[in-house]
């Protein structure tokens, strides 16, 4: 009973050293859709990735956060509202909501406006890393620099600041 005790370290050494042949870079694929909703004193930003995992386990996207520009400008940061499922060997879209703070874009609105007049529409961008788990043992952070051109007066009228 205990030789086989001392089998179980052994194996998961030799599985994290084999890791890197067993993990296939997540690749992702771009921002498809995206809306925005007002609740509160925050805004939800629900933005649709579509997101392919090609390897053979499905890993779950911890609550992380994010820097949310519009724009050049940075509005600030913006979490994670819960864990998302990648499902293994799929390219799938998946929806990731994100919470922004009011006041940030409130601050931005009037060179917002003002752009309004002259573009008709605005880079968002969301930047930083995602916290990956597998198993819930093993982690790895996950680039993401994601972009989406919107329509500066369809933003405005689903915002209702």
């Amino acid at each position: 009973m205990l030789k086989k005790l001392y089998i179980l370290p052994l194996l998961l050494l030799l599985l994290s050293l084999s890791s890197c042949s067993l993990y296939e870079e997540v690749e992702m694929l771009g921002v498809e859709n995206y809306s925005f909703e007002k609740n509160e004193s925050n805004i939800l930003a629900n933005i649709e990735f579509k997101i392919n995992n090609p390897n053979f386990y499905s890993f779950k996207l911890k609550k992380s956060d994010f820097k949310v520009f519009l724009g050049e400008d940075e509005l600030g940061s913006a979490g994670m509202l819960d864990e998302l499922k990648i499902d293994k060997k799929a390219e799938k879209v998946y929806t990731l909501g994100l919470l922004l703070e009011e006041n940030a874009l409130k601050e931005k609105l009037v060179p917002l406006m003002k752009r309004a007049l002259f573009k008709k529409t605005i880079t968002f961008r969301i930047k930083g890393q995602a916290h990956a788990k597998v198993w819930g043992i093993f982690g790895k952070k996950i680039d993401i620099n994601e972009s989406k051109e919107i329509n500066i007066s369809e933003l405005l009228s689903n915002l209702k600041l």
